[in-house]
């Protein structure tokens, strides 16, 4: 398979925090400070408080985020405190899909190279990658040093404990906060390099993949927004549709900054793109187009999220939506798109691939996946779920998985494979998503 993956890669500092960790970074802020900005979340860090917010607020929740920095101060501290402690790897949704699909048997894969090139091949841990692009900087006068694209990435686990001024706190379940310098990857930049190869070589391709709409800001320096960067993006996949309308295009969602910004790319990339992955949280920043409750879909009912999804696909001229959870994923599809048959021997790949990584932090031999995760078990709550969801479509088991019809639309779902005490949960969405969508292409 020949694959083209577009458009973010940055540097991963990652990094198992403890409640020791916390411990000793809640000395550093004051305390009605912080506990304002723990009610009132400021959803980006501009001072040592808002970081230490941000880790407070998700791990009390056990939810994952991702706030971009604006100081460089607080840059520095994060870097001499816990980069020569932390795990470098490869990261971005679009660098992390790009390693898994040449890992994991893609023929080629052309990338679009931005950044650091030299750091960016060390990291890599497949053959078979096109780097179209070479070493950028950015224009922006906010930072100390533009060539500097690290994400710190603070894993945290299930049952971590610390105290905030009093207030015993237990982690509820294992995820990250991710704390974002990158002034490359938000202005979406995209190599002249990539668009000539891309351009020239597009309907050679058996798909693409494309993340990093969800690292666009709401606002730059110079004062204009994310609406013309992204047009610049969207009309390149424009342009490959247009030169090879049958070319599969995948986008992996992300995070946005705001509902807001979440919405209009979804449902501009839906009249052109054919699929779009997602995860819970993200699912619930589309609310405006599906109505469904957000505790619903955070509580990750089955039941829930496919009627969110469907509704969705509904709405727009979009064939596929990809769900990934903790617990299982599902595939909601036109029919006629794809089949039942195709959806789930695709999602059971990328559930091993998932499950491999979060046990050993890398990924194994194409031809050692089956045994690396034979001693893991699926969820039982994406058992009981599919169970659950099974009861209102009805249809059919195959291979483990449900397969049905809701609204017009096809359903199947199938329980992930589970890690308790992964090596890392950063990543996994994005393995996922790309291990299905490879062997998806190979099952056509």
């Amino acid at each position: 398979m020949k694959v083209i993956c577009g458009y973010n890669v940055n540097i991963d500092a990652v990094y198992t925090i403890t409640g020791e960790d916390i411990s000793d970074l809640l000395k550093m802020v004051d305390k009605d400070e912080l506990l304002e900005k723990i009610c009132d979340a400021p959803g980006e860090i501009r001072s040592i408080a808002d970081l230490v917010a941000g880790l407070v607020l998700h791990m009390q929740k056990g939810t994952g985020a991702e706030w971009f920095i604006y100081s460089d101060d607080v840059f520095h501290f994060l870097k001499s405190r816990y980069y020569e402690k932390s795990e470098i790897r490869l990261g971005g949704n679009m660098g992390i899909m790009a390693n898994v699909m040449s890992r994991m048997g893609a023929d080629q894969v052309v990338m679009n190279a931005v950044g650091d090139i030299d750091t960016i091949k060390s990291l890599m841990s497949g053959g078979n990658i096109i780097l179209a692009g070479a070493s950028l900087a950015s224009t922006s006068s906010t930072s100390v040093d533009a060539s500097e694209v690290i994400h710190f990435v603070f894993d945290f686990s299930s049952g971590t404990r610390f105290d905030v001024f009093g207030n015993d706190v237990i982690v509820p379940r294992e995820n990250r906060f991710i704390a974002t310098y990158d002034d490359i990857n938000t202005e979406l930049s995209i190599t002249p390099e990539f668009e000539e190869y891309s351009r020239e070589h597009v309907t050679e391709m058996d798909g693409a993949i494309i993340s990093g709409f969800n690292q666009l800001q709401q606002c730059y320096h110079d004062g204009s927004g994310y609406i013309e960067r992204f047009e610049k993006a969207h009309a390149q996949l424009k342009d490959w549709k247009a030169r090879d309308p049958e070319l599969p295009i995948h986008v992996e969602l992300g995070h946005f900054m705001s509902m807001g910004m979440g919405v209009y790319i979804f449902t501009e990339l839906a009249g052109t793109v054919d699929s779009i992955g997602m995860n819970e949280d993200e699912l619930v920043m589309l609310t405006e187009l599906h109505g469904v409750p957000s505790d619903m879909i955070l509580k990750m009912d089955a039941c829930a999220i496919m009627d969110a999804c469907v509704r969705c696909i509904s709405t727009t001229g979009l064939k596929k939506i990809v769900l990934h959870t903790r617990d299982f994923i599902m595939s909601i599809f036109r029919k006629g798109f794809s089949t039942s048959p195709r959806e789930v021997p695709s999602m059971q790949f990328g559930v091993m691939c998932a499950a491999a990584f979060a046990a050993f932090g890398k990924l194994p031999g194409r031809s050692q996946l089956e045994g690396s995760v034979r001693d893991l078990a699926r969820s039982e709550k994406g058992v009981d779920q599919a169970r659950k969801l099974q009861d209102l479509i009805g249809g059919e088991m195959l291979e483990g998985g449900i397969c049905g019809d809701y609204g017009g639309f096809s359903v199947c779902i199938l329980p992930t494979i589970i890690c308790e005490r992964p090596v890392s949960t950063v990543g996994l969405g994005d393995t996922v998503s790309s291990a299905t969508f490879l062997r998806w292409l190979e099952l056509h």
